[in-house]
């Protein structure tokens, strides 16, 4: 199978459609009627009003994590596929030519090397973006710089765990690079997100990308400058446990058994200590609500081994100071990211996919932040048994009050039907 036809033909990295959709993906229409458009949402005062204060709570912040394979050659070998307009030489390889001389490589040799296009990989990436006016700067380059400077950029850097397309033959033509783009943090406005969809397309109109099973997207959502409060994220947790089953269907199924975005309902230590002690799923809710401190929470969240990052959803960057029984003190790494992060997405660079993604899980949290707490629990309690056919993912994305994002999607889940499964 030709590289061209693997890079284009993945749904996520059509350049011809992608020209088209970064102007169209907030401008879904919403006069179309759906049948899950008026159903009730504990938001709802009952006169047809919402049961908050307007502007009680300042904007969120929300960042992105973009992963991709990326595919290059060397100055000395030729390209195989006819010229698209997208760059193959000159992305590893920052100095020489078609007529350089072939190096006989030894192991210490190939491990440079392998670091070389690494950089060479980051900057050319990262050039491109501050060509257009975006700010960024790859990871290998961040050394030579103040630990205090501003986290203003885009960084370009390597994510080992991304495996490459499967090729056959051509894979000893063409170089991959495993990268991964992280955004810097955003107020949560339209500009910032169609920055994001503009990174995106430039990124695709640029290179040859391939998003394999083994890349995700990840949100990061953050209150600004400030600290979640515990119930804020106790009402999070609670509507992620109860219609983990419904949003799940919005992913493919290769995102719903992977080792780095475990569901929170079989791999959490919450869902564990459920099956152990026999806990009805209704009064698990009450549990989550029973913890004292973020640290609890973030623990009867974690996997079994403690982890948090290899959850669907990540709360380890909320982690608050504390100390242990030997009375050591603990601070987290990174005290200044103070975010959820949303781990459950395929990988993809389509523009209009990461537009709704990311708006979904601002909005969940923006949701869980105004809504009455005790209107929530009562709301979560009725539903959390429902099937996912009598209450599916767009009825709770309307319930969330995020309509434009559910109508994309009820689009989505109904294209997907169509496709047949297979023989």
């Amino acid at each position: 199978m030709a590289l061209l036809l693997i890079m284009s033909s993945t749904a996520h990295n059509s350049i011809s459609s992608l020209s088209h959709k970064v102007d169209q993906s907030s401008h879904i229409s919403t006069t179309r009627m759906s049948p899950w458009q008026y159903i009730y949402s504990p938001l709802d005062d009952g006169n047809g009003k919402l049961d908050c204060k307007p502007g009680e709570f300042p904007k969120l912040s929300f960042g992105v994590e973009l992963e991709f394979s990326l595919a290059a050659l060397p100055f000395n070998v030729k390209d195989r596929e006819a010229p698209d307009g997208r760059e193959m030489y000159g992305i590893i390889e920052e100095e020489g030519g078609p007529n350089q001389p072939t190096v006989q490589l030894t192991l210490s040799l190939l491990l440079k090397k392998k670091g070389d296009r690494n950089h060479a990989t980051q900057r050319h990436i990262s050039n491109t973006l501050i060509k257009k006016g975006i700010r960024a700067i790859g990871e290998m380059d961040r050394v030579h710089e103040l630990a205090d400077m501003p986290l203003d950029r885009w960084i370009v850097t390597e994510d080992t765990t991304i495996k490459h397309p499967p090729l056959e033959g051509l894979r000893t033509v063409y170089e991959f690079q495993e990268v991964e783009m992280q955004s810097p943090a955003y107020l949560m406005t339209e500009g910032s997100l169609r920055e994001v969809q503009r990174v995106c397309h430039l990124i695709t109109c640029t290179y040859r990308t391939y998003n394999g099973p083994s890349t995700g997207l990840h949100v990061h959502v953050g209150n600004s400058t400030r600290a979640f409060t515990l119930e804020t994220v106790q009402n999070v947790v609670a509507i992620l446990f109860a219609f983990e089953p419904q949003l799940d269907t919005l992913h493919p199924e290769h995102r719903r058994k992977n080792g780095y975005c475990l569901p929170l309902r079989s791999n959490s230590r919450l869902a564990l200590r459920m099956l152990e002690e026999k806990i009805d799923l209704r009064d698990i809710l009450d549990e989550i609500y029973k913890t004292t401190s973020i640290n609890q929470l973030i623990k009867l969240m974690s996997a079994s081994d403690g982890s948090g990052y290899k959850m669907g959803v990540n709360l380890e960057n909320l982690l608050e100071p504390y100390v242990d029984e030997r009375c050591s003190f603990h601070r987290p790494d990174n005290d200044l990211k103070k975010t959820i992060e949303f781990r459950q997405h395929e990988g993809t660079l389509d523009p209009e996919a990461v537009y709704n993604w990311a708006k979904v899980c601002v909005n969940l949290v923006e949701f869980a932040q105004e809504v009455p707490t005790p209107k929530l629990q009562a709301w979560l309690r009725w539903n959390i048994n429902q099937k996912v056919e009598e209450y599916p993912a767009v009825a709770v994305l309307y319930a969330l009050k995020i309509p434009r994002c559910a109508l994309y999607y009820e689009k989505k889940l109904a294209e997907r039907s169509k496709v047949p499964s297979g023989p």
